[in-house]
């Protein structure tokens, strides 16, 4: 019988365990952005990109989700972007 009931409550504990467990690896995504600048769009998002995985490489994080760009007109004859990612740990 006491065999029965500490398999029970280790069955409990490794239970709570993962359930804990699975919460925080859901928690410790953030969304991640970098900056990049080019003569045109496209050249200002893929620098944007390139940042961004390196950002990601650093942090130790995956990539979850598509990148977003937001580009804007900036200094002198340039336009500067920003890529936004979801990443997880």
């Amino acid at each position: 019988m006491k065999g029965v009931v500490r398999t029970m409550v280790g069955a409990c504990a490794v239970a709570g365990f993962a359930v804990v467990a699975s919460t925080a690896a859901e928690a410790r995504c953030t969304r991640t952005s970098a900056q990049g600048e080019g003569l045109t769009k496209e050249i200002a998002q893929e620098i944007a990109k390139i940042n961004l995985d390196f950002a990601n490489m650093i942090k130790g994080a995956k990539a979850a989700g598509p990148v977003q760009f937001r580009c804007a007109p900036g200094m002198l004859a340039l336009t500067s972007c920003t890529a936004i990612q979801r990443a997880c740990t």
